[in-house]
């Protein structure tokens, strides 16, 4: 069953464990993957490579601004073509961390390359005690929203860390506003964990004179070794 879209290989629904209550069900996404999306349109996902580093930048540049539910701000800096290019490295040469992107075969921009619609990583620990454990971030451009993007990268990252030697936890973090997001990560497996109150200062609505606002953040978990 692909999502919303008919795919020559299709994904499959597989069953996950979680830390008890719910049974997670995600769609198993082999990489690399090609289908369409929801709406039928040409979809493919892929591990990023560091040529991938322009691009990259280019889809964080856009989501910053486009959706209030980022960690990161239009105002804050973004990496360089270097820096990001060397975390691209980073996330191929680490075993338990992964770089996944989707776009439309083929190119669709003025260079010939082709636009990242969404991102998924997922960055282990450093230390033996923690390498088993993964923070999970994922990013889809507000036009591509509603086209099943975000459930095909969830499955694609979770596929991979299932079957990953080391990864046995991935853990992210969602505003407390953010429900559709919410919906998606329940819908997979995600409990909540806990919330950090008031760790989010956006700035004053409306009048910049006024007060900054604060937001919750949801720590939410799941668990995919054995019970």
């Amino acid at each position: 069953m692909s999502v919303g879209g008919r795919s020559a290989d299709p994904p499959r629904t597989s069953p996950a464990r979680d830390t008890g209550a719910t049974r997670a069900r995600w769609l198993e996404v082999e990489l690399p993957w090609r289908g369409t999306d929801r709406l039928g349109a040409p979809l493919e996902l892929r591990r990023a490579t560091p040529s991938d580093a322009t691009a990259w930048i280019e889809h964080l540049s856009r989501i910053t601004v486009e959706t209030p539910w980022m960690l990161q701000s239009a105002e804050d800096p973004l990496p360089t073509s270097l820096e990001q290019r060397t975390l691209l490295e980073e996330y191929d040469a680490r075993e338990g961390s992964l770089a996944i992107l989707a776009q439309r075969p083929g190119g669709d921009r003025s260079d010939g390359a082709a636009r990242i619609l969404g991102t998924l990583t997922l960055a282990s620990g450093r230390s033996r005690r923690t390498e088993h454990a993964a923070e999970l971030s994922m990013g889809v451009g507000r036009a591509y929203w509603g086209r099943g993007i975000g459930a095909l990268l969830m499955g694609a990252g979770l596929t991979w860390a299932k079957r990953n030697h080391i990864l046995k936890r991935v853990s992210l973090s969602v505003f407390q506003d953010n429900e559709v997001a919410r919906r998606l990560y329940e819908r997979v497996g995600f409990a909540t964990e806990g919330v950090l109150r008031r760790y989010v200062r956006l700035p004053p609505a409306g009048d910049a004179s006024g007060t900054h606002r604060y937001e919750d953040l949801v720590v939410m978990g799941l668990w995919l070794g054995e019970p």
